[in-house]
């Protein structure tokens, strides 16, 4: 799959509603307080996960598989790196859903294209 405008606006917004849910379901389990200002960490995390993801396949081309481990294992690299390096201490940054943009977005984008016949 190419990336085009249209895949770069599929892929924000599935992380962003990735982000809204999680965001939501910490909200009821009573992890964080519902309001505004603790959504920004969500939505600037999806949108650094799927930057990443972005950028991982246009480095790395030989990379578009459509498995699950390509994009499951430098995923939790990263986790690990965030968490070793104090970046999860930083109040702008989940790591939770930095990965999960990453590994989704990454799995969406490395989707075979579907041609009409």
């Amino acid at each position: 799959m190419l990336i085009t405008f249209h895949n770069i606006k599929y892929i924000l917004i599935m992380c962003f509603k990735m982000s809204v849910a999680i965001f939501l379901f910490r909200g009821f389990f009573s992890e964080i307080e519902l309001n505004i200002v603790n959504l920004i960490p969500f939505l600037l995390s999806s949108v650094i996960g799927a930057t990443l993801a972005f950028l991982y396949l246009y480095l790395f081309p030989s990379q578009r598989k459509y498995k699950f481990l390509t994009f499951f294992i430098p995923g939790v690299v990263l986790e690990v790196l965030i968490i070793t390096t104090g970046l999860s201490n930083f109040w702008l940054i989940d790591e939770l859903i930095l990965m999960l943009c990453f590994i989704i977005g990454g799995q969406e984008l490395s989707k075979p294209e579907s041609k009409s016949l």
